[in-house]
C-alpha cells in the first residue's frame, strides 16, 4: 500500500514538474514576433480589479488588448480613462505589475489597422507589427490634432535597439515630414498621451503611403 502511495506521489510530482516546465519554457517562448498571431496567442480573457499581478500565476502570459473599465484607472503606472484601450501588450512569464481600478484583459487578435485609401488610421496606442497589422512600405507620419503627445518607436525583428524614434509634444508645430521605412517584422510601439498624462485613444495617428503601391 505504501509503495502504491509512493508511486502515486511520484507520478503527481512528475505531472506538476512537467506543467511548470511547460509554462516556463514553451508558453513563455510564444511571446515573440514569430509566434505573435491570433492562433498562437496564449492569453486568456480575464477581468481583474486593483491588485498586484504575477504573470503565470494570476494571468496567463500572452498578448492582450487591455481596456480600462473605470475612470481614474492605472495600469503599470499609465493613467487611463474608462474605455481607453492599449493594444497587444506583451505579458511575459514571471513579469509582475500593479493595476488600480477595473480592467478587461482580452486576447489580442492582430487585425489589420483601419485603412482609408492610402492612409492607415491608428487609434489605439500599443504594439503593432509590420506585415501583420501594418502593411510593409514607405510612409509619411502625421496626426489629426496637436492636442495629444505622441511617441513612436520602431525596432527591427530582434527588438534589440531602436531604428527610429519620433516624438511630438502637445501644441508642437511639426513643419518637416517624418518619413518611415517599415519592413516586414518590424515592431512599432505607439504612445498617445493627453494633457495631465492620461493614455489616449483620441486624435488618430496617420500613416500615409509614400509610394505608388496600394496593396
Amino acid at each position: 500500500m505504501n509503495q502504491n502511495k509512493r508511486i502515486a506521489a511520484l507520478s503527481l510530482l512528475v505531472l506538476v514538474g512537467g506543467f511548470l516546465l511547460y509554462k516556463a519554457f514553451f508558453v513563455s517562448s510564444a511571446i515573440s514576433a514569430d509566434n505573435r498571431s491570433t492562433k498562437d496567442n496564449t492569453a486568456s480573457y480575464m477581468v481583474l480589479e486593483s491588485q498586484k499581478i504575477i504573470v503565470g500565476k494570476d494571468i496567463d502570459p500572452g498578448y492582450y488588448d487591455i481596456k480600462a473599465l473605470e475612470n481614474e484607472s492605472d495600469f503599470f503606472g499609465d493613467k487611463m480613462h474608462k474605455d481607453t484601450v492599449l493594444h497587444a501588450m506583451p505579458l511575459k512569464i514571471n513579469e509582475n505589475f500593479s493595476i488600480k481600478g477595473k480592467f478587461e484583459f482580452k486576447p489580442s487578435e492582430f487585425e489589420k489597422v483601419e485603412r482609408k485609401n492610402q492612409k492607415l488610421i491608428i487609434k489605439n496606442p500599443g504594439y503593432y507589427v509590420v506585415g501583420a497589422e501594418i502593411q510593409e512600405g514607405d510612409y509619411v507620419l502625421a496626426r489629426t490634432s496637436d492636442t495629444i503627445r505622441m511617441f513612436v518607436d520602431i525596432k527591427d525583428k530582434t527588438e534589440t535597439e531602436s531604428l527610429q524614434t519620433i516624438q511630438w509634444e502637445i501644441d508642437e508645430d511639426v513643419k518637416e515630414p517624418n518619413e518611415l521605412k517599415l519592413k516586414k517584422g518590424y515592431s512599432v510601439y505607439i504612445d498617445k498621451t493627453e494633457k495631465y498624462g492620461y493614455i489616449s485613444n483620441g486624435d488618430d495617428l496617420i500613416l500615409e503611403r509614400n509610394n505608388e503601391d496600394s496593396d
